[in-house]
Parts: structure tokens; C-alpha cells; sequence
């Protein structure tokens, strides 16, 4: 059966919505699972009604104080076009939702506040929700069928609290947003607990093969970003805009508190993800120091063996010159029979000099040993500890205390003068 032209139309935009939404090779919905659900608020109640069509969706709002039509597996063209006369959307919000760029964000419409949002399914994919804020009626349209975000929102509107049978669409949007920001949740706790992983482990041994998945958890959370930050510049620049219209129109009070409190939860949100991406970068500068103090190690050890070996060579040079024996200017250990030894044996102090004097510079063995002249030594009290009564000043001199005369201690107190520095004082006064 051939499909006419407003139905071909609706595919193809339903088909480029899903590519756009599909995020990291995510499977594109297919609509042969519609439902619309209504959930109606009477004075006393929450009514839920399970309808077929938007028509009949519609037709049963007359007996609502206000209801919220949540639409899923139906292409948005044809949710627009059922929507469009009951809600008098203008063309250019109608244009917005059907082949608008596929990105989260706000725009107000005189009575209607249209708002995008991506949420991050149970099912591990993403889609972009529309929200549609009337006066007397939300819209969620979805399009991807087989399960959303907004389970736990139906199951407290099930409950029947008296809380939420009092409250209104600016209070259901906030709950649907909220659920939507939840599902970030899950997503941004898997890879905190893996950007931990990693951190444990670059600590432990560097391994170039971490270097490609940091940088692919990396591009995952600027992914996420995408759907937070421009959601965030939206609501803030409609919010500015409403403001404008909160002292005209009492209403729209209500609507301006849930957008506020939904930007909050999009701005922590933000934040946290941004949290996460400056620690994906600290693992990625964390690997580069390692790679690069590990190769700075294999360096120092080429070069300490490097140095140990050229007197060694310096010598075997100078005893392996082939010359006449009978000059009288001619090297006598050739004809010692002590020569050969003699050699060795300079050759081993060389060398055990040379490991003397690196281990003294801390170039071999543990670099953070306590030195002879470095730091505070464990030693007598007399000698090596600070007493509380010295002046700021002295603790931070490197000068020593300098020991008094005709007295039993070894060291002046800091606190009292010398006899010969109070007798000069006392000449002065």
C-alpha cells in the first residue's frame, strides 16, 4: 500500500530525528508500538485513560480540571498535526518541532511553552523528549517505544497523594523534568566509579591502553554535555523573558518557578559533568607524567651505566696502546707482574667510586633517605628538636642556637639573651 504525501513526510522526519537522537550508535526507533496515555486531575482525583488516537486523547480533556497526554511511538509530524488546533500552536513553533535542528532547548509561544529535552533510557539509548506547556494541558511527545523515564512519575501520580491532586501542569512539568535529569544519574555514576578505576591503576603501572579508553570516556561525557549546556542557555534566556511577563500575567508565576527550579537541576547536572570531564583530563595529564618519569628513569639508568663504564674504557684504552716496550719512556706496568691486577683493581675503584658518589647525590637507591646535612635527623633533644618557646623567626633560620657560656646546657634559650649581648644592651641604656 502506498503511503500519501503527509504520511511520507512524517517518516522521513521521524526517521532523521531518531539518526540525530541515536547519540553513540544507538538503534533508530520503529513505531509499531504506539500508546498514549492521559492521566486527567478532577478536583477530588487522578484519572489514567489509555486511548488509541490523539482525537480521542483530546476529546476526553472536557472533564478535566487539567491533563497530561503523553504520547509515544507516534511520529511528531503527526502528533503536531493532531495538536496543532486544540493547543492554536503558530506555525513557527509547529515548524520548530518538525524540522527544527534536533538539540535541547526553550522557546515560549505566547500561551505554549515548548520545551527539549534528552533523556538517557533504562535500556542504555538516548531520545529527545518535546514538552508542550499549556495553561490547561502538558504534552510529552515521544517517539521511541518500549519504555521511557517517567515510570516513577506515574507511580506517584497512581499513589493518589493529595499534594499532587491539588497541583497544577507547572508542577507536573517540574516532576517530568526532574525525572528526565534522573536519568543522567546512573549514566554519570558509572563513570565516576570508572574514572576511579583508572586512576587506581595509572597509579599502580601505566598502560597505553588506558590512554584510548580515558580519552573515549572522555567523548562520552562531552556527549553529555551536549544535552545539558544548551537546555541551560535556554531556560536562562526564556526565563528572562518571562520575567517580563510574571507582572502582566499573574499565571505565568507558577510556570517561571518550575523553569527555574528545572535549570537548577540542569545546571548541577552540568556541573557534575564538567567535574568528571576535568578528571578524564587529570587522568590523561596523570598518564603523560608517568610515561614520562618512567622515561626519565630508563634514562637515568642508561646514563648512570654510561658513566660507570667510561673509565673503565678510558683505562683499557690507555693500557691496550701497543708500544715498544724498550723506550725508556714506555709505560712500566707492561713488564710489572703486578700490571694486570693493578689495572683491575683500578678499574673496580673507579667504579665503586663512582656508585659512592651516586648514592650520596641520591641518584641511585631510595631518593627520599634522610641525608646527612638535609632535613631535621633524629638525634638528642639538645640538639635536634625545637622547642615551643622559640621565636617564629629562629624555627624558620637555618642558623643554629649558639651555645652560652659559664652555663651547664649546650644551647641558649632562644627566648633569653646571652650574658655579653645583655651587658652590651645594658651599656646603651
Amino acid at each position: 500500500m502506498t503511503k500519501s504525501g503527509p504520511q511520507r513526510k512524517a517518516l522521513v522526519f521521524s526517521k532523521i530525528r531518531c539518526m540525530s537522537a541515536s547519540g553513540l550508535g544507538n538503534i533508530p526507533p520503529t513505531h509499531d508500538t504506539q500508546r498514549i496515555e492521559v492521566f486527567g486531575w478532577t478536583l477530588t482525583s487522578i484519572e489514567r485513560i489509555d486511548v488509541a488516537t490523539m482525537e480521542e486523547a483530546l476529546a476526553s480533556l472536557s472533564r478535566f480540571r487539567f491533563a497530561w497526554i503523553d504520547v509515544e511511538g507516534v511520529a511528531i509530524a503527526e502528533a503536531v498535526a493532531a495538536i496543532e488546533a486544540p493547543l492554536q500552536l503558530p506555525p513557527l513553533a509547529c515548524d520548530t518541532l518538525i524540522e527544527g535542528i534536533r538539540r535541547p532547548g526553550a522557546d515560549d509561544f505566547d500561551d505554549v511553552t515548548i520545551v527539549t529535552m534528552r533523556a538517557h533510557l533504562p535500556t542504555g539509548g538516548v531520545e529527545f523528549i518535546d514538552f508542550l506547556l499549556a495553561p490547561q494541558l502538558l504534552v510529552t511527545l515521544q517517539e521511541k517505544s518500549g519504555g521511557d523515564v517517567f515510570t516513577a512519575v506515574r507511580e506517584r501520580l497512581k499513589a493518589q497523594s493529595q499534594r499532587l491532586i491539588h497541583a497544577d501542569a507547572s508542577v507536573l512539568f517540574l516532576l517530568l523534568g526532574r525525572a528526565v535529569c534522573e536519568s543522567y544519574r546512573p549514566v554519570l555514576a558509572h563513570y565516576s566509579e570508572s574514572l576511579e578505576k583508572f586512576e587506581r591503576a595509572l597509579v599502580r603501572r601505566p598502560d597505553a591502553s588506558m590512554l584510548d579508553r580515558i580519552h573515549e570516556h572522555r567523548r562520552q561525557l562531552l556527549f553529555l554535555r551536549q544535552g545539558l549546556a544548551p537546555l541551560r542557555e535556554a531556560l536562562a534566556n526564556l526565563l528572562a523573558s518571562l520575567a517580563v511577563r510574571m507582572e502582566e500575567e499573574r499565571r505565568m508565576r507558577a510556570r517561571l518557578g518550575a523553569l527555574r527550579e528545572l535549570q537548577d537541576e540542569v545546571g548541577a547536572l552540568l556541573d557534575l559533568v564538567e567535574f568528571q570531564k576535568d578528571s578524564a583530563q587529570h587522568l590523561l595529564d596523570l598518564y603523560l607524567n608517568a610515561a614520562s618519569n618512567r622515561l626519565n628513569e630508563i634514562v637515568r639508568v642508561l646514563t648512570i651505566i654510561s658513566v660507570i663504564f667510561m673509565p673503565l674504557t678510558l683505562i683499557a684504552g690507555i693500557y691496550g696502546m701497543n708500544f715498544e716496550t724498550d723506550s725508556p719512556w714506555s709505560m712500566p706496568e707492561l713488564r710489572w707482574q703486578y700490571g694486570y691486577p693493578f689495572a683491575l683493581g683500578l678499574m673496580a675503584i673507579s667504579v665503586l667510586s663512582f656508585l659512592y658518589f651516586f648514592w650520596r647525590k641520591g641518584w641511585i637507591g631510595d631518593p627520599l633517605r634522610h641525608r646527612k646535612h638535609g632535613g631535621i635527623l633524629p638525634g638528642p633533644p639538645s640538639t635536634r628538636q625545637i622547642d615551643a618557646t622559640w621565636p617564629m623567626s629562629l624555627m624558620l633560620s637555618r642558623r643554629k642556637p649558639r651555645p652560652t657560656k659559664g652555663t651547664g646546657a649546650k644551647h641558649a634559650t632562644p627566648g633569653t639573651a646571652s650574658p655579653s649581648l645583655q651587658n652590651s644592651r645594658n651599656q646603651q641604656h
